[in-house]
């Protein structure tokens, strides 16, 4: 890949550092830079990386970084703009189009997707156990948000043996680790403060997006119908 050493040296300085302002708060403010140059990075990255995408395929991970840029952005709390709802949207759409990518390169196996189905339905129930007195009007968004990130992950999961190995398992642990950085946040909104949850949430975040945009250039579909060109 096209400057991958650069990119990765400054991804991991950028994330570095996002990390150490959200808990500096005298430089909290230079999170504007640092936090979206996240999915910036990213962008630019694959960006150079893709050229051989179609262009849908392409103009669809590009439209899922930049509603998480815009997500990243009215999501920092000590600012003006801080949107909770705003920023849950953005990440909705995100992954939308995330899964809209990803889609025609899954295969449902019923002997996978049912028990993946039976684990997904057991972590959604415990998530809206603890957090059900206090989400009050943000039941069906939060809801519906939860439904869309398992979703996702479910997509990630059933690319086995649709693609290569490398692909396969960076796009499910990036998955895996977006799934648990929103369930960091979710519990610590509505219904108790995290211990340390700065720290892992930009982590596993900053990681996650990572893995998902690496899985992304190391396609190599085992189906000639699933989209790589």
């Amino acid at each position: 890949m096209k400057f991958f050493r650069v990119f990765i040296i400054l991804f991991l300085i950028n994330l570095s550092l996002d990390i150490y302002f959200n808990n500096a708060k005298e430089f909290y403010e230079l999170r504007l830079l640092t936090k979206p140059l996240i999915t910036i990075l990213l962008g630019i990255f694959f960006y150079l990386n893709s050229t051989k995408m179609l262009l849908v395929h392409r103009a669809s991970v590009l439209g899922a970084l930049f509603f998480l840029c815009v997500g990243d952005i009215v999501l920092l709390e000590d600012t003006s703009f801080y949107s909770f709802m705003g920023g849950l949207l953005s990440f909705l759409i995100a992954l939308l189009f995330y899964s809209f990518y990803f889609y025609r390169q899954t295969v449902y196996d019923v002997d996978r997707l049912i028990p993946f189905l039976a684990i997904s339905l057991l972590i959604a129930l415990f998530l809206m156990y603890f957090m059900f007195d206090g989400l009050n009007n943000m039941l069906i968004p939060v809801m519906i948000y939860i439904a869309t990130v398992l979703n996702f992950t479910k997509i990630a999961f059933l690319r086995y043996k649709n693609v290569n190995k490398k692909s396969y398992h960076l796009v499910l642990i990036g998955a895996l680790l977006f799934s648990i950085t929103q369930t960091i946040v979710g519990l610590n909104a509505f219904y108790r403060a995290i211990p340390h949850k700065d720290i892992c949430i930009m982590l596993f975040y900053g990681m996650s997006q990572l893995c998902i945009i690496l899985g992304i250039l190391y396609l190599k579909p085992f189906n000639e119908n699933v989209p790589n060109s």
